[in-house]
């Protein structure tokens, strides 16, 4: 049906405004319309402009009526030809499923109370993710990387694709409400700005940091970290634990 003009995900939402805003203009247009050309009270008009809309016509309308009613039906006609058109674009194109998912997946995330957000959905944000769901919990993850995202998504866990240091990112993750979050990226000073950053937004929030540089341990929990984790410290702890010095 479409060719060279589909209407996307994205388009659809801008479609349906335009949609509504054009209906309102066309309300007030014929409810003052029709009053100028006689109708006695604002209902009485509004009643004439929906009637008009819905291709009743009045038998006893005079010429300038007539061409107030013409002009109604005929944009009437092109907006509904246009909604259709682009309903129906959307569901041969498979963008309508596409576009319904995308605002049930956003209202889940929004819904979310006492929940765990992890920054960073790499190797160790992968992990914990793992640990989370075996347990039960509730948790979305943050990362930049579409081709993380979508993987991510495949094994059902919730993800936001954006900048975890980014403040609009954090509130669409639900930081607001969330109950900790868990910092997984690699760089240290990343992590300590997102401490700062979550702790403002939130003060109750638990902040879990991973700290690549032991001697910036100290500044992490300086500016709020409730645990901050060295991996390499702990690789070091499990090697010689389990090393054999009988």
């Amino acid at each position: 049906m479409s060719r060279g003009g589909s209407t996307t995900v994205e388009e659809f939402p801008r479609k349906i405004k335009i949609f509504f805003f054009v209906i309102v203009f066309l309300l007030i247009i014929g409810v003052i319309g029709f009053k100028l050309l006689g109708e006695p009270t604002f209902k009485e008009s509004l009643m004439r402009t929906i009637e008009t809309l819905a291709f009743m016509f009045h038998d006893n309308s005079g010429v300038s009526e007539r061409l107030l009613e013409v002009f109604l039906a005929i944009v009437g006609v092109f907006l509904i030809w246009w909604v259709l058109w682009s309903v129906a674009d959307m569901v041969l194109e498979g963008n309508l499923g596409k576009y319904l998912k995308t605002k049930f997946y956003s209202l889940k995330i929004k819904s979310m109370k006492d929940h765990i957000i992890i920054a960073g959905g790499g190797r160790i944000g992968g992990e914990i993710a793992n640990v989370l769901s075996r347990k039960k919990e509730k948790f979305l993850i943050i990362d930049n990387d579409e081709s993380t995202i979508r993987s991510l998504k495949r094994k059902d866990y919730l993800a936001v694709l954006g900048d975890a240091s980014n403040e609009e990112v954090l509130k669409d993750a639900g930081i607001l409400e969330a109950k900790k979050i868990i910092l997984t990226l690699p760089k240290v000073e990343t992590n300590v700005l997102l401490t700062l950053t979550s702790k403002e937004l939130n003060p109750k929030i638990d902040v879990y940091a991973r700290c690549d540089k032991p001697s910036l341990v100290s500044k992490l929990k300086k500016v709020g970290a409730k645990v901050v984790v060295v991996p390499e410290i702990i690789a070091a702890d499990k090697l010689a634990e389990d090393l054999d010095l009988d």
